[in-house]
Protein backbone atom coordinates (compact mmCIF):
# COMPACT_ATOMS: atom_id res chain seq x y z
CA UNK A 1 0.00 0.00 0.00
CA UNK A 2 2.71 2.30 0.82
CA UNK A 3 4.72 1.76 -2.11
CA UNK A 4 1.35 2.15 -4.46
CA UNK A 5 1.01 5.31 -2.37
CA UNK A 6 4.79 6.70 -2.52
CA UNK A 7 4.42 5.34 -6.73
CA UNK A 8 1.82 7.85 -7.54
CA UNK A 9 3.16 10.62 -5.81
CA UNK A 10 6.69 10.09 -7.49
CA UNK A 11 4.41 9.66 -10.64
CA UNK A 12 2.48 13.21 -9.91
CA UNK A 13 5.99 14.98 -9.88
CA UNK A 14 7.41 13.88 -13.30
CA UNK A 15 4.11 14.79 -14.69
CA UNK A 16 4.34 17.97 -13.14
CA UNK A 17 7.71 19.49 -14.43
CA UNK A 18 8.72 19.25 -17.97
CA UNK A 19 12.39 18.35 -17.02
CA UNK A 20 11.07 15.54 -15.90
CA UNK A 21 8.67 14.84 -18.79
CA UNK A 22 12.07 15.29 -21.07
CA UNK A 23 14.24 12.74 -19.17
CA UNK A 24 11.32 10.24 -19.47
CA UNK A 25 10.55 10.80 -23.07
CA UNK A 26 14.52 10.47 -23.51
CA UNK A 27 14.81 7.33 -22.24
CA UNK A 28 12.02 5.46 -24.26
CA UNK A 29 13.13 7.66 -27.63
CA UNK A 30 16.21 5.32 -26.70
CA UNK A 31 14.31 2.29 -27.13
CA UNK A 32 12.85 3.42 -30.20
CA UNK A 33 15.85 4.59 -32.16
CA UNK A 34 17.71 1.06 -30.60
CA UNK A 35 15.08 -0.55 -32.54
CA UNK A 36 16.05 1.00 -35.96
CA UNK A 37 19.61 2.25 -35.54
CA UNK A 38 21.17 -1.32 -34.36
CA UNK A 39 19.76 -3.16 -36.73
CA UNK A 40 21.61 -0.88 -39.71
CA UNK A 41 24.84 0.09 -38.17
CA UNK A 42 25.21 -3.79 -38.22
CA UNK A 43 24.13 -4.31 -41.79
CA UNK A 44 26.85 -1.49 -42.51
CA UNK A 45 29.25 -4.14 -40.73
CA UNK A 46 30.22 -1.39 -38.45
CA UNK A 47 29.94 -3.72 -35.47
CA UNK A 48 32.14 -1.33 -33.19
CA UNK A 49 29.80 1.19 -33.48
CA UNK A 50 26.64 -0.52 -32.80
CA UNK A 51 28.64 -2.21 -29.69
CA UNK A 52 28.98 1.57 -28.40
CA UNK A 53 25.86 2.84 -29.31
CA UNK A 54 24.42 -0.20 -27.52
CA UNK A 55 26.40 0.59 -24.65
CA UNK A 56 25.75 4.14 -23.89
CA UNK A 57 22.30 3.60 -24.13
CA UNK A 58 22.47 1.18 -21.52
CA UNK A 59 24.65 3.43 -19.27
CA UNK A 60 22.39 6.84 -20.39
CA UNK A 61 19.35 4.89 -19.31
CA UNK A 62 19.41 4.21 -15.30
CA UNK A 63 21.94 7.55 -15.33
CA UNK A 64 18.05 9.33 -16.22
CA UNK A 65 16.08 7.62 -14.17
CA UNK A 66 18.68 8.26 -11.39
CA UNK A 67 18.49 12.05 -12.42
CA UNK A 68 14.35 12.17 -12.28
CA UNK A 69 14.88 10.29 -8.65
CA UNK A 70 17.57 12.96 -7.13
CA UNK A 71 15.74 15.60 -8.39
CA UNK A 72 12.18 14.53 -7.21
CA UNK A 73 14.23 14.00 -3.17
CA UNK A 74 15.30 17.93 -3.80
CA UNK A 75 11.68 18.56 -4.39
CA UNK A 76 10.76 16.70 -1.43
CA UNK A 77 13.63 19.18 0.50
CA UNK A 78 12.02 22.28 -0.77
CA UNK A 79 8.53 21.23 0.12
CA UNK A 80 9.48 19.94 3.37
CA UNK A 81 7.71 16.31 2.70
CA UNK A 82 10.26 15.19 4.91
CA UNK A 83 9.74 17.40 7.00
CA UNK A 84 6.16 16.56 7.12
CA UNK A 85 6.85 12.87 7.28
CA UNK A 86 8.32 12.97 10.58
CA UNK A 87 4.97 13.34 12.33
CA UNK A 88 3.07 10.42 10.41
CA UNK A 89 3.15 6.58 10.61
CA UNK A 90 5.57 6.37 7.64
CA UNK A 91 8.77 6.29 8.39
CA UNK A 92 11.01 9.07 6.12
CA UNK A 93 13.91 6.30 5.57
CA UNK A 94 11.32 3.87 4.08
CA UNK A 95 10.00 6.58 2.13
CA UNK A 96 13.46 7.26 0.95
CA UNK A 97 13.97 3.35 0.12
CA UNK A 98 10.64 3.01 -2.12
CA UNK A 99 11.75 6.06 -4.26
CA UNK A 100 14.97 4.50 -4.73
CA UNK A 101 13.27 1.28 -5.31
CA UNK A 102 11.13 2.87 -8.20
CA UNK A 103 13.82 4.29 -9.74
CA UNK A 104 15.69 1.22 -9.72
CA UNK A 105 12.72 -0.71 -11.01
CA UNK A 106 12.20 1.35 -14.20
CA UNK A 107 15.80 1.24 -14.90
CA UNK A 108 15.09 -2.09 -14.82
CA UNK A 109 12.23 -2.27 -17.26
CA UNK A 110 13.47 0.25 -20.22
CA UNK A 111 17.12 -1.32 -19.58
CA UNK A 112 15.39 -4.38 -20.46
CA UNK A 113 13.71 -3.03 -23.73
CA UNK A 114 16.48 -1.83 -24.76
CA UNK A 115 18.14 -4.89 -24.57
CA UNK A 116 15.74 -6.23 -26.65
CA UNK A 117 15.19 -3.74 -29.51
CA UNK A 118 19.31 -3.40 -30.00
CA UNK A 119 19.41 -7.50 -31.00
CA UNK A 120 21.38 -7.54 -27.75
CA UNK A 121 19.76 -10.92 -27.03
CA UNK A 122 21.24 -12.35 -30.22
CA UNK A 123 24.83 -11.62 -28.37
CA UNK A 124 23.96 -13.02 -25.11
CA UNK A 125 22.75 -16.00 -23.39
CA UNK A 126 20.35 -15.74 -20.36
CA UNK A 127 22.09 -15.52 -17.65
CA UNK A 128 24.85 -12.83 -18.96
CA UNK A 129 21.38 -10.78 -19.72
CA UNK A 130 20.09 -11.18 -16.19
CA UNK A 131 23.82 -10.37 -14.99
CA UNK A 132 23.43 -7.22 -16.57
CA UNK A 133 19.79 -6.38 -15.79
CA UNK A 134 20.59 -6.41 -12.53
CA UNK A 135 23.55 -4.53 -12.13
CA UNK A 136 22.60 -1.82 -14.77
CA UNK A 137 19.54 0.10 -13.20
CA UNK A 138 22.07 0.04 -10.02
CA UNK A 139 23.46 3.77 -11.30
CA UNK A 140 19.87 4.96 -11.01
CA UNK A 141 19.50 4.97 -7.21
CA UNK A 142 23.19 5.81 -6.56
CA UNK A 143 23.41 8.66 -8.80
CA UNK A 144 20.12 9.91 -6.99
CA UNK A 145 21.83 9.26 -3.51
CA UNK A 146 24.89 10.81 -4.97
CA UNK A 147 22.94 14.32 -5.83
CA UNK A 148 21.13 14.50 -2.58
CA UNK A 149 24.56 14.12 -0.43
CA UNK A 150 26.08 17.10 -1.77
CA UNK A 151 23.27 19.04 -3.29
CA UNK A 152 20.75 20.85 -1.27
CA UNK A 153 18.82 22.16 -3.42
CA UNK A 154 18.18 22.18 -7.48
CA UNK A 155 21.15 24.47 -8.26
CA UNK A 156 23.34 22.68 -6.79
CA UNK A 157 21.82 19.15 -8.07
CA UNK A 158 21.78 20.36 -11.90
CA UNK A 159 25.99 20.90 -10.94
CA UNK A 160 26.24 17.25 -9.39
CA UNK A 161 24.39 15.74 -12.15
CA UNK A 162 27.00 17.85 -15.08
CA UNK A 163 29.80 16.59 -12.58
CA UNK A 164 28.69 13.15 -12.33
CA UNK A 165 28.88 12.78 -16.11
CA UNK A 166 32.43 10.88 -15.90
CA UNK A 167 30.18 8.43 -13.94
CA UNK A 168 28.23 8.20 -17.05
CA UNK A 169 31.45 7.98 -19.79
CA UNK A 170 34.55 6.78 -18.48
CA UNK A 171 32.91 3.09 -17.92
CA UNK A 172 33.12 2.71 -21.90
CA UNK A 173 36.55 2.71 -21.74
CA UNK A 174 36.26 -0.90 -20.36
CA UNK A 175 35.57 -2.09 -24.01
CA UNK A 176 39.40 -0.99 -24.40
CA UNK A 177 40.95 -1.52 -21.59
CA UNK A 178 41.27 -5.53 -20.37
CA UNK A 179 44.39 -5.96 -18.19
CA UNK A 180 44.52 -5.30 -14.42
CA UNK A 181 44.23 -1.56 -14.72
CA UNK A 182 40.19 -1.95 -15.36
CA UNK A 183 39.85 -2.54 -11.70
CA UNK A 184 40.64 0.71 -11.11
CA UNK A 185 37.37 1.38 -13.15
CA UNK A 186 35.65 -0.27 -10.57
CA UNK A 187 34.26 2.82 -8.28
CA UNK A 188 32.41 3.81 -11.05
CA UNK A 189 28.69 1.66 -11.11
CA UNK A 190 28.75 1.18 -14.57
CA UNK A 191 31.78 -0.59 -15.07
CA UNK A 192 30.48 -3.65 -14.46
CA UNK A 193 27.53 -4.39 -16.63
CA UNK A 194 29.57 -2.63 -19.27
CA UNK A 195 32.46 -4.88 -18.56
CA UNK A 196 29.80 -8.07 -18.88
CA UNK A 197 28.51 -6.83 -21.90
CA UNK A 198 31.73 -6.39 -23.65
CA UNK A 199 32.38 -10.12 -22.78
CA UNK A 200 29.50 -10.69 -25.20
CA UNK A 201 30.09 -8.90 -27.47
CA UNK A 202 33.83 -9.29 -27.92
CA UNK A 203 33.89 -13.09 -26.94
CA UNK A 204 37.67 -13.77 -28.40
CA UNK A 205 39.55 -11.00 -25.87
CA UNK A 206 40.74 -12.31 -22.95
CA UNK A 207 39.56 -10.21 -19.80
CA UNK A 208 41.68 -9.55 -16.16
CA UNK A 209 38.58 -11.81 -14.72
CA UNK A 210 37.71 -14.36 -17.50
CA UNK A 211 34.16 -15.71 -15.71
CA UNK A 212 30.88 -13.13 -15.89
CA UNK A 213 29.95 -14.01 -13.04
CA UNK A 214 32.59 -12.99 -10.81
CA UNK A 215 32.46 -9.32 -12.29
CA UNK A 216 28.68 -9.74 -11.47
CA UNK A 217 29.31 -10.79 -7.51
CA UNK A 218 32.23 -7.80 -7.76
CA UNK A 219 29.79 -5.38 -9.00
CA UNK A 220 27.28 -6.40 -7.18
CA UNK A 221 28.90 -6.08 -4.42
CA UNK A 222 30.73 -2.67 -4.56
CA UNK A 223 27.43 -0.70 -6.53
CA UNK A 224 25.52 -1.80 -2.78
CA UNK A 225 28.48 -0.24 -0.69
CA UNK A 226 28.55 2.98 -2.48
CA UNK A 227 24.86 3.19 -2.88
CA UNK A 228 24.84 2.35 1.02
CA UNK A 229 27.77 5.14 1.86
CA UNK A 230 25.86 7.38 -0.14
CA UNK A 231 22.35 6.94 1.43
CA UNK A 232 24.30 7.47 5.04
CA UNK A 233 25.64 10.96 3.72
CA UNK A 234 22.36 11.42 2.72
CA UNK A 235 20.34 10.65 5.24
CA UNK A 236 23.16 12.61 7.74
CA UNK A 237 22.94 15.74 6.33
CA UNK A 238 18.75 15.94 5.97
CA UNK A 239 18.66 14.38 9.52
CA UNK A 240 16.46 11.38 9.25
Amino acid sequence: MMFKRILKHELKNILRDKMYIFFVIFSLLMVVVGLFLIPYLRELETDLAANLVTTVFILMNSFLYGAITGFTLLDDQDDHVLLSLKITPIKVRAYILIKIAISYVFGFITTLLIILTTGFTQESDLINILFILILAPMQGPILALLINSFASNKVEGFVMMKLSGIILLSPIAALFITNWTELLLGVLPGFWPIRIISMQLLPSTHFFLNASWLYFILGFLINSSVGYLFFKLYTKRVNI
